[in-house]
């Protein structure tokens, strides 16, 4: 094929790719989760990325966020000693940025394939699809591979384009596989006659479209013809085992059982220079990751049975060790799993400021740093539904102001860059609460007897109809302070939240008061 021919077919599929990513833009929820996996990993690759950007990422969705929580309880992730995590923030400290942002992507997909298959063979795919970075992260921790998070996620995006064209395009699909059957074309070849580009390259071109990191890009990406060494010692290894995750779960759906280890050797005979895997290991990980996937529906909220090869995996399986090689969960775990409030309990204000509260002594058992006390906190008074906004001020380099640090709700960045409270004497509420260390809950800032003291810099830059200010104070000297607000409503806080919402400050003051002693 001359140079000219071929730049005319990379033409051809960018035009491709961009008319059905057009097309895309027009089905339920795909523009909603690419602006959410965008806005991920454009916080992920800046410089200035902090924890709660993360964060509220993640708390926008309430059904994402205690899905996350669940399975970062799991025993796949949950770190002995650390006990039960219930924030996102706090997640972030145990587990890394990375594992939560991997997990996080890794949820948003799944839900997207799972609640979009309509027929039973796509509910099929789209569990098996989660199967596969099980599998994945299973084969990486056996060989040793650090970064097991990242196989899983790489796994399960392995087959992006072929599970949206399935998704979305369904009867289009099915062209492609008329065409493999009648005429013998590879599937590559049969989806690029369909649509103008191969299952592969049209992942790539999604992968793009939601700024996912290249390295992710290039892990989801097939390996070319060959032996994975005769690839070139370029290819990371990351790019070997999702494609290995991802042929040994073609090989277990498409394969006999009594053949599947004769398969197995068969794959070995390309990927075992690099991967130093035993046929029997892979058979034995093959089930244990089934076996996992089965303790995760629950928490995955489907079922794994829609999918016969996950019927028949389980069927041949007993329960013995997880996907990573630990013992099974021990009874009391599983019965503590059990016992997790639901999303609708788990919503109660009470219940999420009393189990957060834990969260915020584990940290202090842990002499975690300041920060990360403090985006625990933010987080638990957001996600408490009391309040729109949430804000953590503190000390500014200068020592002449309090400054916006960290916040939570849609208009945090606006306050954050507004949020100045000087030290020297204002005739305002929030000199009043720096000064005096006083606890203050201003109900309506238009009212006569208050407007007067709520100062110009607040009402044109803020302008929240109330909000609570609590000071935190070391030896003597207010540090920071914890603001929370009602956009357009009055706040109403029973005397059991509000006891609770500065119990959460005292615990605040109390870690900050450690590292001064330190």
């Amino acid at each position: 094929m001359s140079d000219g021919n071929r730049r005319g077919d990379d033409d051809d599929e960018v035009a491709s790719a961009r008319q059905l990513l057009a097309d895309l833009s027009k089905a339920r929820d795909f523009p909603a989760l690419s602006q959410v996996i965008s806005k991920v990993n454009h916080i992920a690759s800046s410089e200035t990325s902090r924890t709660d950007d993360l964060t509220e990422s993640i708390l926008k969705d309430v059904a994402l966020t205690n899905k996350l929580l669940r399975v970062v309880n799991s025993v796949n992730y949950k770190q002995r000693g650390a006990g039960a995590v219930s924030t996102v923030s706090r997640a972030i400290v145990i587990l890394g940025y990375d594992v939560v942002r991997d997990t996080a992507l890794s949820l948003m997909l799944f839900d997207h394939l799972a609640n979009h298959a309509q027929a039973d063979e796509l509910k099929a795919e789209a569990v098996e699809s989660f199967y596969c970075g099980l599998l994945g992260r299973a084969l990486a921790a056996r060989s040793g591979l650090r970064d097991n998070e990242e196989v899983l996620i790489c796994s399960l995006f392995r087959n992006l384009g072929r599970m949206m064209c399935r998704l979305h395009f369904y009867d289009k699909s099915k062209e492609v596989e008329a065409l493999i059957a009648e005429q013998g074309l590879s599937e590559a070849a049969a989806s690029r006659r369909v649509f103008g580009i191969a299952y592969d390259d049209f992942g790539q071109a999604i992968g793009r479209h939601w700024h996912l990191p290249n390295n992710l890009l290039q892990g989801m990406a097939p390996l070319p013809p060959g032996s994975a060494r005769a690839v070139g010692a370029e290819v990371p290894r990351l790019q070997v085992m999702a494609n290995l995750a991802h042929d040994v779960y073609q090989a277990t759906r498409d394969t006999a059982p009594e053949e599947t280890r004769s398969a197995y050797a068969e794959l070995m005979k390309r990927y075992g220079e690099v991967v130093h895997l035993q046929t029997d290991e892979i058979d034995e990980l093959v089930h244990q990751a089934g076996a996992v996937m089965e303790k995760d529906a629950a928490l995955l909220q489907v079922d794994i049975r829609s999918s016969p090869m996950l019927a028949r995996l389980l069927s041949q399986t007993e329960p013995a060790a997880d996907a990573a090689g630990e013992p099974a969960a021990p009874a009391e775990e599983t019965a503590a799993q059990a016992d997790e409030p639901g999303e609708a309990e788990a919503a109660d204000p009470t219940t999420i400021l009393i189990t957060g509260m834990q969260d915020l002594t584990n940290l202090l058992l842990e002499d975690a740093r300041p920060a990360d006390v403090l985006h625990v906190a933010a987080e638990l008074l957001y996600r408490s539904k009391c309040f729109d906004n949430v804000l953590i001020s503190t000390i500014a380099a200068s020592g002449k102001e309090l400054v916006g640090r960290i916040g939570l709700g849609p208009n945090a960045e606006r306050q954050k860059a507004a949020f100045r409270i000087p030290l020297a004497f204002a005739p305002d509420v929030f000199h009043v609460a720096v000064s005096k260390n006083a606890d203050l809950l201003i109900a309506d800032t238009l009212a006569d007897s208050i407007r007067g003291r709520i100062p110009a810099w607040y009402t044109e830059k803020i302008g929240a109809r109330s909000f609570l200010l609590l000071p935190i104070t070391v030896n003597n000297r207010t540090v920071a302070v914890l603001y929370a607000d009602k956009r357009d409503a009055s706040l109403q806080l029973t005397p059991q939240t509000l006891g609770l919402v500065k119990a959460l400050r005292n615990q605040i003051t109390l870690a900050l008061r450690q590292k001064s002693i330190q």
